[in-house]
């Protein structure tokens, strides 16, 4: 009797897959639609689950009755069959397609050795669990997966356009490039541009990391998706739309989505290979342990387990790094960044920040102090964005030096700066700008500036009517965080720093001592970089090159791993494997915190699913557990596993609610 309710499933699955085919020119006819409803169809796995999950409790209801009353049990193979036939589409997508015997093979092969043997609640209770995992699961990695890109979604539907002086509402799918945004206190930032007037309070945690808003005025630029907490700008359109930043990064994130980490690849690989095992070891102690214990065994496999949880581990791992402002492309060098032995800094622009700082500053000419050559020197530089010219206003700012006011009509720019101020012709830049100008340098002034180019530093020059005057000492500061930054990462156990730099030795050299780097390498040119990637390799050493992203692409392809500083600007044509999104080293221990624990995670997981199948099997030969008890212990390992791989949400969690109390609180700021 009970056998013919399997040759009942079977031959109505049988009959439904013959139907499919003879009408699959239909379904061909209408595979374009069907492409186009693909994301619906993912979007609905969720609810599909759910609703075969209801069916199988309707499924094991029938069945409990039918041990009562037989007239419940055609019923009960009616709705067993239709909650079957998932299961028995990925049994034969695994046969006949894939050519193996995976997991679902050995449920299936589970599952209706149950039914046939009379275990009508139990085998409804299998499939249903199964169905269960899959809810499980898939709401889980559906919610992962929109915390993940759902960071960088925030977008509103309309925006304020600025017109002939007037604020018109306009579909954001409307603005173009050079049209000109009113942002207001609240509302979100709709595109990627440049501030052309207010100052506000903007949060941009979702790019960077930071919890505590940036301060933008006029110059600044600014990202779609990113806040004003205060204040209120007009922003002229860069880019809108698919061509913002995050676009980009979140397109970045469904690609880095779809990646496997080696562990889940090893772990895959060696479940899989257990299966023919497994399916052996059943059927040869069938006549030791009966067909229960057949059935035991083949619940007892760890395939399909590994399968899910791993993937879903690294996607909540991906999670928290860019809720950190670290950009992962690929999911795959999280797992393998604790193999690294070997960070190999470029110096300029990664280990220093882009803008120079003025250190000492020489008078030439009498009658003149110093503050008075850095304000002829800020007035000529004034109007120019370059970081030299960057460095000499702040310090000027800092020093409250009042700038002269500068005759534009005679601004002109060549390897330096010549202007008029008060009626003196002041002539900034460098040594070659001096001697094109034909302005003589002082007696002995390579001896006075020796220790400045040992240092590795340049030299500002500024003349005045034609008369060398004095010297602007420019020097690369170095990062504040980077003393912190290699104390962390010899504690998670990196053994070796380098510097890479096209300086001379004796600047190179210096920083690296300072620094304390176990290695230098000096007068490198960038398309030889990747010479030094190599050899360190050679040496035996797994390396990871940090660079800002420029002239670093051959290094960084062949770097172990590679980690750029480039910024929110530049992910999308950044070759780095890593993006540190608020241009700074300062996320760099965190990021290596978070492989270490992805990996910690992914151990933890194998033990859930691992341990509870070795004890199905031993028990099957121990204690002769039973069937119920081995579902439990298989789909029990499982749920664990999910909660395991589901915890590092929690970080986020707390942190969003941080997030919440900072905003607010910048919004009890007064304007």
């Amino acid at each position: 009797m009970f056998l013919f309710g399997v040759e009942f499933v079977f031959t109505s699955y049988i009959g439904v897959r013959l139907y499919e085919k003879s009408h699959r020119k239909v379904v061909a006819k209408h595979k374009k639609n069907q492409t186009k409803l693909k994301q619906v169809v993912e979007d609905g796995e969720r609810e599909k689950n759910l609703h075969y999950m209801k069916i199988s409790g309707l499924s094991v209801g029938l069945a409990w009755l039918s041990h009562f009353n037989p007239v419940f049990l055609p019923a009960m193979l009616l709705v067993f069959t239709y909650t079957a036939f998932p299961y028995l589409r990925r049994v034969e997508n695994s046969l006949l397609k894939k050519k193996k015997v995976d997991g679902y093979v050995l449920y299936g092969i589970a599952d209706f050795m149950t039914l046939g043997l009379g275990r009508l609640a139990t085998a409804s209770f299998a499939v249903g669990l199964v169905h269960t995992a899959h809810f499980v699961i898939s709401n889980a990695e559906k919610n992962s997966k929109q915390s993940l890109v759902n960071i960088f979604a925030k977008q509103p539907n309309h925006v304020w356009l600025l017109k002939n002086g007037a604020e018109i509402e306009t579909p954001l799918e409307k603005v173009t490039q050079g049209d000109i945004v009113v942002v207001n206190t609240g509302d979100v930032i709709p595109v990627d541009g440049t501030i052309i007037k207010g100052i506000a309070a903007i949060d941009q945690h979702t790019l960077t990391g930071e919890s505590q808003p940036a301060e933008k005025a006029e110059g600044d630029t600014v990202f779609a998706s990113t806040q004003v907490m205060t204040g209120c700008v007009h922003i002229q359109v860069n880019t809108s739309g698919n061509d913002t930043t995050v676009a980009k990064i979140t397109n970045i994130l469904n690609h880095s989505i779809d990646f496997k980490t080696d562990s889940q690849l090893k772990g895959e690989r060696w479940a899989d290979s257990w299966n023919l095992p497994v399916l052996g070891l059943a059927f040869a102690s069938m006549p030791l342990l009966g067909p229960i214990g057949t059935v035991v065994i083949l619940n007892g496999h760890i395939a399909q387990n590994i399968r899910i949880v791993a993937p879903l581990s690294t996607l909540n791992y991906l999670n928290i790094a860019s809720h950190k402002g670290i950009l992962v492309k690929d999911g795959r060098v999280l797992e393998d960044l604790p193999n690294i032995d070997t960070f190999l800094f470029d110096k300029t622009g990664t280990l220093t920040s882009e803008e120079p700082e003025v250190g000492r500053i020489f008078v030439y000419q009498e009658g003149y102090s110093e503050n008075e050559i850095l304000a002829y020197a800020a007035a000529a530089e004034r109007k120019l964005t370059h970081p030299i010219a960057r460095a000499i206003l702040n310090r000027a700012k800092a020093m409250g030096v009042t700038l002269p006011e500068v005759d534009d009509a005679d601004y002109t720019i060549g390897y330096g700066v010549s202007v008029y101020i008060h009626g003196k012709l002041i002539q900034v830049g460098s040594r070659r700008f001096m001697q094109r100008e034909n302005i003589a340098l002082p007696e002995n002034f390579d001896e006075e500036m020796q220790y400045a180019h040992d240092a590795g530093h340049s030299l500002i020059m500024l003349a005045i009517d034609n008369r060398f005057a004095g010297v602007l000492e420019m020097y690369a500061a170095v990062r504040p965080e980077i003393g912190d930054l290699l104390v962390s990462l010899r504690k998670l156990g990196v053994k070796h720093f380098a510097i890479v730099s096209g300086d001379h030795r004796q600047p190179t050299q210096k920083l690296a001592e300072t620094l304390g780097m176990d290695d230098y390498f000096y007068d490198v040119l960038p398309q030889n970089k990747a010479e030094i990637v190599e050899k360190l390799q050679a040496e035996g050493r797994s390396v990871c090159f940090v660079g800002d992203g420029v002239n670093d692409t051959i290094a960084m392809k062949k770097a172990n791993i590679s980690i750029s500083l480039s910024g929110a600007t530049s992910v999308a044509t950044d070759t780095a494997q890593i993006v540190l999104m608020d241009a700074s080293l300062k996320r760099l221990p965190e990021l290596v915190d978070i492989s270490l624990e992805l990996n910690k995670n992914l151990h933890n997981s194998w033990l859930f699913n691992i341990v509870p199948g070795a004890l199905t099997i031993i028990g099957a030969f121990t204690l002769r557990i039973d069937i119920i008890v081995a579902l439990l212990l298989s789909q029990g390992g499982l749920g664990l596993g999910v909660i395991n791989a589901m915890l590092p949400l929690r970080q986020i969690s707390e942190k969003e609610k941080l997030q919440l109390q900072n905003r607010h609180d910048v919004q009890q700021l007064p304007n």
